[in-house]
């Protein structure tokens, strides 16, 4: 199998999707045609292809299996106008990336999330909604572009579970193709694993490319092909011929806007796995789904882009943590202090999920629209996440006052999530030259309020309070290679991601107005919220301090109970049950290392 080179030096810059999205009177929301196709990142890295990659084997996120990951770092610089001799100018971090799992991910076509498909403005025919479908077919399309890339030692192959003919199936018409089409269609609608993708087999073990699935429902389809012929032995298909497969249907049925949010759906599939959610897709359709008036007759250049700047988008897929990161920061605002924490992120939840499962999905896609509003550059990952059944995940990191914070999420997709992401103006001393902010001390996810006397903050800090103001930023990332140099990556374009267009429209209902009662400042959620900077303050390198604040009453609770019993009560039963399937994962995994 040839391997695909990307040339890291090439700089074709690309605009990936993004749903931006139109509000008429709060009630209606629908985004524009040509906003599906903005900037989905700024710099993510180009997937890089031989030599090999220097690769291990480790346990990774909830998932009880082994995953297989690739050694790679970040490098960041110092910027600013600052002669500091106690800041290193360069750092590099080191990271991983999971190219391989050790089981396939269980999904289903059991979503309601967007079972009806809202379109764009463009789009106000009536037709099939097949995003579902869609997507099973790019997570064919990223496994065998990774294989291509592995080259030697990989492959892909069909098994012999497919698609069966029975009186109650759902017939997907994939148009006048051949067998060899026809195959692949058999193959990816197939229960459980219709094809498997192998990146790298040791002595005992193979490992699947990370969007290896295998479907859990019963539900059945069979293939309506128009040609037919005698092929009886198949070679799967390459990432480019089952791309071309997959927008040829997308044109036969005319999805649109389905198309590129379908591959959104598909690179959240190992954050799933990561973090033990259940991938629930939308269940096919022959109607609700909004499609463009005029029918395209070619695959448009846009989509085509998608499939030659595959290998930036894998790389955001196989860093789950720059995922969930992104869409979990969302939320934060840095002009709300955390005092307003309740009337700010409480509320939403609450007034939007309320919790009737009749309602939860429509309630899921509000919630999805409203990530797309907030952070247009990464909207059409909210819209694909969500339709993929990421929502639950988002809300149960969210809802905490620390949701988790990845520093490469920000250089990645052009989002800001933390404090980490903002360096600030003027001197760091704040109002008078005897206090610093603890926003300047801290960079954390709830801008505090107070203020703090050098001498009570860590030694890190006040080196620093004659400096210029300066801080590290996202430089380039590294390729480690087994055999080789290090190869420096800088990404995507750096040029400006398109902004929320605001335009009249009266497509699309989401439904009634609200009206949301004016609440009271929440107490307890603000106890929640500084609680949470207390404790990050405490495990990030300053510890306890002498000021009088921290022998607060309320504050005792940290002190007195060491940091993993602490986090274990904020997290969810599903959270605990894994602690012990983890922990044995990690002396297992130490023993082969030792």
């Amino acid at each position: 199998m040839n391997s695909v080179r990307d040339s890291v030096e090439g700089k074709d810059f690309l605009n990936p999707p993004c749903l931006s999205v139109i509000i008429e009177n709060l009630d209606v929301v629908q985004p524009e045609t040509r906003d599906a196709y903005d900037a989905l990142g700024k710099r993510s890295p180009n997937f890089m292809d031989g030599p090999k990659q220097l690769m291990s084997v480790c346990p990774y996120g909830v998932s009880p299996s082994f995953v297989l990951c690739m050694q790679a770092s970040s490098t960041w610089k110092l910027t600013g106008n600052s002669d500091c001799e106690t800041t290193e100018k360069e750092r590099t971090t080191d990271a991983l990336l999971k190219i391989g799992t050790s089981v396939a991910i269980p999904y289903s076509f059991n979503g309601g999330v967007f079972g009806s498909w809202i379109g764009t403005t463009e789009e106000k025919s009536c037709g099939p909604n097949y995003l579902g479908i869609l997507t099973i077919g790019w997570y064919y399309i990223l496994s065998a572009r990774l294989v291509e890339i592995q080259g030697d030692g990989a492959s892909m192959e069909y098994t012999t579970s497919k698609v069966a003919h029975y009186p109650q199936t759902d017939t997907i018409d994939v148009g006048e193709v051949d067998e060899t089409i026809a195959r692949w269609w058999y193959a990816i609608l197939a229960p459980h694993e219709g094809r498997k993708a192998i990146v790298k087999r040791t002595s005992n073990k193979e490992f699947l490319a990370p969007w290896a699935v295998s479907r859990t429902c019963e539900t059945c389809f069979t293939v309506n092909q128009k040609i037919s012929s005698s092929i009886w032995v198949y070679t799967p298909l390459t990432s480019s011929e089952a791309f071309e497969a997959l927008a040829k249907f997308a044109l036969l049925h005319n999805l649109g806007s389905q198309f590129p949010i379908a591959l959104m759906t598909a690179i959240t599939l190992p954050t799933h796995q990561h973090y033990g959610s259940t991938v629930q897709l939308p269940s096919p359709r022959a109607t609700g789904g909004k499609q463009p008036t005029i029918p395209m007759n070619n695959i448009p250049s846009m989509w085509s882009r998608l499939n030659e700047e595959l290998p930036y988008y894998m790389t955001l897929s196989c860093s789950p943590e720059v995922v969930l990161s992104a869409l979990c920061g969302s939320f934060w605002e840095p002009e709300v202090p955390c005092n307003f924490v309740s009337p700010w992120l409480h509320s939403p939840f609450n007034e939007i999920l309320k919790g009737r499962h009749i309602e939860m999905d429509r309630d899921y896609e509000i919630l999805a629209l409203i990530g797309a509003i907030r952070r247009p550059n990464i909207g059409a990952l909210w819209m694909g996440a969500v339709a993929g059944g990421l929502a639950p995940k988002i809300i149960q990191k969210t809802i905490k006052a620390q949701p988790p914070i990845d520093a490469l999420a920000f250089p990645w997709t052009g989002c800001l999530q933390s404090f980490m992401d903002t360096a600030g103006s003027g001197p760091y001393t704040h109002g008078h030259p005897e206090y610093i902010s603890r926003r300047d001390t801290a960079s954390s996810t709830v801008g505090p309020l107070w203020k703090s006397l050098p001498k009570d903050c860590a030694l890190r800090v006040t080196s620093h309070l004659k400096c210029a103001r300066h801080e590290y930023q996202h430089h380039h990332w590294n390729w480690d290679l087994e055999e080789g140099p290090i190869i420096q990556d800088e990404g995507f374009s750096t040029t400006d991601l398109s902004t929320v267009i605001e335009h009249p429209s009266d497509v699309i209902d989401i439904r009634e107005r609200r009206r949301v009662p004016k609440r009271e400042l929440d107490q307890e959620a603000f106890e929640e919220a500084t609680l949470y900077i207390f404790l990050w303050l405490s495990i990030n390198g300053e510890g306890r301090h002498s000021e009088t604040i921290y022998e607060d009453e309320w504050l005792r609770g940290i002190w007195e109970e060491d940091e993993g019993d602490w986090e274990g009560e904020q997290a969810d039963d599903g959270d605990s049950k894994r602690l012990g399937q983890l922990e044995d994962r990690a002396k297992v995994w130490l023993s082969s290392i030792g």
